[in-house]
C-alpha cells in the first residue's frame, strides 16, 4: 500500500496511511514529533504526552507511517492536558490561599456547584449498595425518593457564590456556624431572603453552547448583522428564506424584517447560524461601529447589556459580490460553498476518525463517513427505475419529468418554472438582472453560478475524483468513467437506430448519427471543406494542409 503525505496542510503533515502509536489503528495520523496549529496555538503531541503524563515514547526518529496519532487520540489528548492544567491552576490558587493564612476556608473566594440530578442520583445509588442490606431496601428506596425531591430544590436554590468583600465576612461566617440544612430550603422566598446576606449578584453557570447562544441572540438583536442561509452560491434570507445572488440586495432585503420578533424562534437546534458582519452598526443608538469586539463593549458599557466573555459565537462572512475573504485567515476564495468548508478548519468540531477532516455540523460528518464505505443511497423512481441520490431528488425527478410541475420560484415574484435556465431567463427579461458569470480564468461566461463552478472544477482545477480501477484516466462525472470502462470489457451499448453499429461511448454515438442526418458542422477554414466528425477535419488537415495548426475551437 502506497503512503502519501500531505505537505500543503498548513497545520502540519498527515500521513496516509500509517500506524497510531496510542490506540495501534492504520488510519490517516499526523506525526507525534511535528509541530501542528490548532486554534491559533503550536502543539508538539509527543511533548504533551510527556507534559501530561511523563511518558516518553521510543523511535520517535523513525520512519513517518510507525509515529503516528490519529485524529480521535489528538482529541483526547488535548482533553487530558487541559484537565490538567485546570487541575494545577486549582492547586495553585488553593496553596497561594494557604500561605496567605487563611485558614478559614470561608475567607477565600470559593465556588458552590452541583452535578446535575441523573449524575447524583447514581452516586447515591452506588453509596448505598455498598453499606445497605438486602433486607433494608424498602427503606432506602424511601429515602432515595426524597433525596431526589430535596436535589431538585436544591438545584434551583445553589448559584456560584463568590466572597468578595471583608465587611461582609463576618455575617458570612456566622451563617455557616448556623450550619442551615439546604435541604429544608423547599420555598423559593426563603431563599432569595437568605441569598440577601452573601455579597454579589447570585450567577447561573452556563456551558458554551449556552453563553454562545445568549451572545448571538443579543448580538442579532440589537445591531444590523445580516444572518442568511447558503445552498451552494446562492444566499436565502434567514427568516422568508427569499433567494439572492447579490449580497448587497440580501442585505437591503434583511433590513425589512424584524429580528426582536423572528430570530430566536428561528434559531435551529445545534447549528452554528451564518452571520454577515460586513455592517455591524448599533441599533440602539446612532453609533458607528465596524469590529465585532468593539460592538460587544458599546452594547456592555453604553446599553448595559449583558455578553458572555466568550468569542467566535457564530461564523462570521463579509459576503462581497466577487472573491471572499475568511474573517479569521485572510485566505481568499472565488465561491461561498469553498469558503464555507475552509471554515470548518477553523471551528470544526467534528472529526473524521478515518481521515481526519473536521467539520461544523454532525450531519455533515455523517454524510462524509459514508464516502469512505461507499454506502450506496439509492432511491429509485417507482415510475421510470431511476436511481437518485436522495429523496430531494427523486421528488424533484418526478415533479419535473413526470409530472411536469414548475418547481424553481423566482424569488423577485410568485412565478415558478421547470428549471433553473428558465428562471434565469425570467430574471432578466422580467425582472432586468445582469446574469453574467465571467471566469476569471478565461474568457467563457456563463448565466449561472453553478454552471461556471463546474467548468472551474472541470477545466481549471482539474477535479477528477471518478478513477479507473483498471488504468490511470480519471474523469470529473462518473458517468464518463461508466463510458470509460467500456473500453476495458469491449462493450458497444450505445447502438446506432439507422444501421445498428454499436458504440462504447454516447458521444462516439452522437458523431456517427451526424453521418445519417448529413449535419456537416465542421468546415474547413482553407478551402472550405465541410464534415461531420471533427476528426475527418483533422485527417483533412494533415493530409491536404499540411503545416497548419487548427485552432483550439476544433479540439
Amino acid at each position: 500500500m502506497a503512503v502519501t503525505i500531505n505537505t500543503k496542510n498548513k497545520k502540519g503533515p498527515i500521513i496516509d496511511p500509517a500506524l497510531c502509536r496510542c490506540c495501534r489503528s492504520i488510519k490517516k495520523c499526523r506525526i507525534l514529533s511535528a509541530e501542528y496549529e490548532w486554534m491559533g496555538n503550536k502543539e508538539v503531541y509527543s511533548d504533551m504526552l510527556m507534559d501530561c503524563f511523563g511518558l516518553l515514547l521510543s523511535h520517535l526518529d523513525g520512519d513517518n507511517k510507525e509515529i503516528g496519532i490519529c485524529a480521535t487520540c489528538v482529541c483526547r489528548l488535548r482533553e487530558a492536558c487541559a484537565f490538567r492544567r485546570q487541575v494545577l491552576q486549582s492547586e495553585e490558587v488553593f496553596m497561594k490561599a494557604k500561605l496567605e493564612g487563611n485558614k478559614d476556608d470561608s475567607q477565600y473566594p470559593m465556588e458552590f456547584k452541583t452535578e446535575p440530578l441523573e449524575i447524583m442520583e447514581a452516586d447515591s445509588q452506588m453509596d448505598e449498595a455498598e453499606d445497605v442490606d438486602q433486607d433494608e431496601k424498602p427503606l432506602v428506596n424511601l429515602i432515595k425518593a426524597k433525596k431526589a425531591t430535596v436535589t431538585v430544590a436544591r438545584r434551583r436554590s445553589v448559584r456560584t457564590t463568590h466572597v468578595k468583600s471583608d465587611t461582609m465576612k463576618s455575617e458570612v461566617n456566622s451563617l455557616s456556624r448556623k450550619r442551615v440544612n439546604m435541604d429544608d430550603l423547599q420555598d423559593d422566598t426563603e431563599i432569595q431572603e437568605r441569598n440577601k446576606l452573601i455579597p454579589g449578584k447570585m450567577k447561573k453557570t452556563f456551558n458554551r453552547e449556552e453563553m454562545a447562544y445568549t451572545n448571538t441572540v443579543t448580538i442579532v438583536h440589537n445591531s444590523y448583522v445580516c444572518p442568511f442561509h447558503n445552498k451552494v452560491s446562492n444566499y436565502y434570507c434567514y427568516y422568508c428564506k427569499d433567494q439572492f445572488t447579490n449580497p448587497n440586495e440580501l442585505r437591503e432585503h434583511t433590513m425589512t424584517h424584524e429580528p426582536k420578533t423572528m430570530f430566536e424562534s428561528m434559531m435551529e437546534h445545534k447549528k452554528i447560524p451564518k452571520i454577515d458582519i460586513t455592517r455591524i452598526d448599533c441599533r440602539l443608538c446612532q453609533e458607528k461601529i465596524d469590529n465585532l469586539e468593539t460592538l460587544k463593549k458599546h452594547l456592555t458599557i453604553i446599553h448595559g447589556l449583558k455578553l458572555h466573555p466568550i468569542t467566535n459565537e457564530f461564523l462570521k462572512f463579509r459576503l462581497t459580490l466577487n472573491n471572499l475573504t475568511c474573517t479569521e485567515c485572510k485566505s481568499s476564495f472565488p465561491y461561498f460553498d469553498s469558503l464555507k468548508k475552509h471554515m470548518a478548519e477553523h471551528f470544526g468540531k467534528f472529526i473524521c476518525d478515518i481521515c481526519g477532516a473536521c467539520f461544523l455540523e454532525q450531519a455533515s460528518l455523517r454524510t462524509h463517513i459514508k464516502t469512505h464505505y461507499k454506502i450506496d443511497m439509492c432511491f429509485p423512481c417507482e415510475i421510470c427505475g431511476k436511481n437518485l441520490k436522495s429523496k430531494y431528488s427523486r421528488y424533484l425527478h418526478v415533479a419535473t419529468v413526470h409530472e411536469k410541475k414548475p418547481t424553481v420560484n423566482c424569488y423577485k415574484c410568485d412565478a415558478a418554472f421547470l428549471s433553473h435556465a428558465l428562471r434565469n431567463k425570467h430574471l432578466i427579461e422580467v425582472h432586468g438582472d445582469k446574469r453574467t458569470f465571467p471566469c476569471k480564468l478565461c474568457d467563457k461566461v456563463y448565466n449561472r453560478r453553478k454552471t461556471l463552478m463546474e467548468h472551474n472544477r472541470r477545466i481549471h482545477l482539474k477535479v477528477y475524483r471518478h478513477q479507473c480501477d483498471l488504468c490511470d484516466q480519471r474523469f470529473y462525472l462518473p458517468s464518463r468513467l461508466k463510458e470509460h470502462m467500456a473500453t476495458h470489457t469491449g462493450e458497444r451499448n450505445f447502438r446506432c437506430e439507422f444501421c445498428d453499429k454499436g458504440y462504447p461511448r454516447l458521444k462516439s454515438l452522437q458523431e456517427h448519427l451526424r453521418s445519417h442526418t448529413n449535419d456537416r458542422r465542421y468546415k474547413c477554414d482553407i478551402c472550405n471543406s465541410t464534415f461531420t466528425q471533427n476528426a475527418s477535419l483533422k485527417n483533412h488537415l494533415k493530409s491536404h494542409h499540411q503545416g497548419y495548426e487548427m485552432e483550439s475551437s476544433f479540439n
